[in-house]
């Protein structure tokens, strides 16, 4: 079963982050722990770790894109796991209008 990259809640109110950039692009491999993707929310830039070893596959989120906390964003799948296109197509995120203060 493939793992799941989450777009991850860095703050307490947090609802959406912003993909900055790919470190890892589809068909790579990579390790647990290696950062994989660049995300922005209104007070943090982190990076995010791949949370196991495999190949990054299934890629729904480009750079630019402002996604919901929680939702999948890539699958990380073993060595050998069927599934899953090696160079998914990213699907369009619908824009998430900000909060007012």
């Amino acid at each position: 079963m493939p793992a799941t990259v989450v777009m991850p809640a860095l703050e307490l109110a947090q609802e959406t982050g912003k993909v900055l950039r790919w470190l890892k692009a589809p068909g790579d491999t990579v390790s647990q722990g290696e950062p994989i993707v660049e995300i922005e929310t209104d007070k943090v830039t982190v990076e995010v770790e791949a949370p196991a070893a495999g190949v990054l596959r299934d890629v729904t989120a480009r750079a630019g894109d402002v996604v919901p906390v929680g939702q999948t964003i890539a699958r990380i799948f073993a060595a050998g796991e069927g599934g899953g296109a090696a160079v998914a197509p990213a699907a369009p995120v619908a824009p998430v209008a900000a909060a007012a203060p």
